[in-house]
């Protein structure tokens, strides 16, 4: 790892720790007797489903990280009248075709298409100012998907051949959000965050005698995330929640979910 890509990192995790740490004191500061924040504890239990399109680069390469996931989500609101705590877990595929592996025995354009995996991830809000009806604050989320191994023949030669693909990637990012809570059935929200992704995408091939791997570092094409979104509330305890979020970088990203949650 280079010094100048260890620093980058060193700060992007350090600015999250001291965002965390510092928002219960930033929260008793901002004076949170109002009734809004006496809410009760609640949970929300739903499935969502998550459309990927992010800029990467590997190599000094750009290209785009393509997936879809299918989550089950559990919302914790206001628990120990402090944060919302978001869980999720479930299947994603992801598309990283266009990466060559020339250090193998022969090189190895992937275009084998979407891998399957297992996408694991959490999300926390910390509301720290109410304004009329804006609620402020901090955010920060984690998302990790671990490709399942898939192997694929390698065909045109006199011996037949094959190759393993192992993916990786995970994803995290903190920063601040706003919503407005002044309409009857809706309630907008906007953040902006540091946002930050990285992998690998390790390649394994075996042709009779001759075996070799190589692994590809990635990494996400610009640091800035901003999403859009609202709660749509359906009735009294169906909500849909429909998110776009954008990655302004020399490779444009978009990404957006949609999700159903029953609120108990």
């Amino acid at each position: 790892m280079s010094v100048k890509k260890f620093r980058g990192q060193r700060f992007l995790w350090l600015t999250l720790a001291l965002m965390i740490f510092f928002s219960s004191g930033f929260k008793a500061e901002a004076g949170l007797q109002d009734e809004e924040f006496n809410e009760l504890p609640s949970w929300e239990l739903g499935l969502r489903f998550d459309f990927l399109n992010r800029g990467i680069k590997w190599d000094g390469v750009k290209s785009t990280l393509k997936g879809l996931n299918l989550v089950a989500e559990a919302r914790g609101k206001n628990l120990g009248g402090t944060v919302d705590l978001l869980l999720f877990a479930g299947l994603g595929n992801s598309k990283l075709n266009g990466a060559i592996f020339n250090q193998l025995p022969i090189t190895l354009d992937y275009q084998a298409g979407g891998i399957n995996g297992l996408v694991l991830g959490l999300a926390a809000d910390w509301p720290l100012v109410q304004a009329s009806d804006f609620r402020l604050g901090l955010t920060a989320d984690f998302t990790t998907w671990i490709g399942f191994n898939k192997k694929f023949a390698i065909e045109g030669f006199t011996f037949p051949g094959e190759a393993k693909a192992e993916p990786g990637w995970s994803q995290a990012g903190g920063g601040i959000f706003a919503a407005y809570e002044g309409y009857e059935n809706i309630e907008p929200f906007l953040s902006v965050k540091v946002s930050a992704l990285w992998g690998k995408f390790k390649m394994t091939e075996n042709i009779q005698d001759l075996s070799g791997e190589e692994s590809k570092s990635l990494k996400g094409s610009g640091l800035l995330g901003i999403s859009l979104g609202c709660h749509l509330k359906l009735t009294d305890k169906l909500y849909l929640t429909p998110v776009a979020e954008f990655y302004p970088a020399s490779k444009f990203g978009l990404t957006g979910s949609l999700g159903l949650f029953y609120a108990f």
